[in-house]
């Protein structure tokens, strides 16, 4: 009898533990392996999700890290500001807490929809157009005089071109230490009056103009400072206009007005720049009438990088420095070197109270007939179509 009593204790034991099992994982293991499930089900489509943006970022980040650089510096600074947004934007994933309600309003939070539409747009259009501007920087760095040539002849005003040779070359620099590897000469017809010459090279940049190429940034840079220092003097011995765009300096002739150096300068950059995968016919500059327009204050294309210019004077920062079109500088009241050498700091930052330009070697300035030396004209008249 008590060896039954035993066993139906064991029994009733066994059913008390089945059923405090049972009652144990319906209502705390189930619940809790549900909420981990969940769990794992939203973070999954997380994700995936993230997966997306991060993909878009790492593209934006390579642009960033690579030694190309694009010909708007500005476009680096408006990525890097998107990147930053964009991985603000992206939902971050907690780590799983242990209590299942708290599990559960992990799940409840993370649940709220994400759509990341709106800023990856954004940013594949900010990868685009930084790839495009680091296309064109490439594109106007030490490009052979073939292409400049090439370029040249799709605008309209200009009627003819001409490269240097070492044979003719006028200043005999031509692929020499620091100087220029091309010197492609055009002429234009907005220039009406007569240039003496055997041909387009010898009229040098009175025709209309001559596109200077170097090897590096500072080469171009530098030959743009010694032009500076003939900017504001008689047109006989005015460089013209000068600016500088990756390795190239862009001149136009002095005898232009300022409104008409500034669009044909406008013209030849962005044709230099243009892309040959760009949607803008190359052919698009035969179309226009021979009138000029004042360039616009931002580029014609989101793809192209707006003209650089400094505030002061004709010279002009290697391009890719967050620039200002010509027309804006005047616009803003800052006087045209080549109109009002009074006001022209960097001319007379080169010459002392004796009229003595250092940069010259000689005397520019004469106190007595208003600023014009014979003796600088002599030496320098040939500045305008061979300098």
């Amino acid at each position: 009898m008590k060896r039954i009593n035993t066993k139906k204790s064991a029994i009733i034991s066994l059913i008390v533990l089945f059923c405090f099992g049972i009652g144990y994982y319906v209502l705390a293991i189930s619940p809790h392996q549900r909420a981990v499930q969940s769990f794992n089900e939203v973070t999954a489509k997380i994700q995936k999700e993230n997966r997306s943006i991060e993909e878009t970022i790492k593209v934006s980040k390579e642009l960033l890290s690579s030694k190309d650089k694009p010909l708007d510096e500005s476009l680096t600074v408006e990525l890097k500001n998107e990147v930053s947004t964009a991985e603000k934007k992206k939902q971050v994933i907690p780590k799983i807490k242990k209590k299942t309600s708290d599990i559960n309003k992990q799940v409840k939070s993370l649940k709220k929809p994400i759509n990341y539409t709106t800023e990856i747009k954004v940013l594949k259009d900010k990868n685009q157009k930084y790839s495009t501007s680091v296309k064109q920087l490439k594109q106007i760095t030490n490009p052979s005089n073939t292409f400049v040539e090439s370029r040249l002849k799709e605008i309209v005003t200009i009627t003819d071109v001409q490269s240097a040779t070492e044979n003719n070359d006028p200043n005999q620099d031509l692929n020499k230490q620091g100087s220029y590897t091309a010197a492609v000469y055009f002429a234009d017809n907005e220039v009406t009056n007569p240039v003496a010459g055997a041909d387009l090279v010898a009229k040098g940049t009175d025709a209309g103009g001559c596109v200077e190429v170097y090897k590096t940034a500072e080469d171009a840079k530098k030959r743009n400072d010694y032009l500076s220092a003939f900017d504001g003097l008689p047109t006989v011995i005015n460089p013209g206009s000068h600016y500088v765009y990756g390795t190239v300096v862009i001149r136009v002739a002095a005898s232009l007005t300022a409104s008409q150096q500034n669009t044909l300068t406008q013209k030849i950059y962005e044709k230099l720049t243009q892309l040959e995968n760009d949607n803008t016919s190359k052919n698009t500059s035969k179309t226009e009438t021979s009138s000029f327009t004042k360039p616009s204050s931002s580029s014609s294309s989101s793809t192209q990088a707006t003209i650089s210019e400094s505030a002061q004077s004709d010279t002009k920062t290697v391009a890719g420095s967050a620039p200002t079109t010509p027309t804006q500088q005047q616009d803003s009241g800052v006087s045209d070197s080549s109109q009002d050498m009074g006001v022209n700091p960097e001319f007379h930052s080169n010459i002392d109270e004796n009229g003595y330009n250092s940069l010259l070697g000689a005397n520019v300035l004469d106190n007595s007939n208003g600023g014009n030396n014979s003796n600088a004209s002599t030496e320098s008249s040939s500045m305008g179509s061979s300098e």
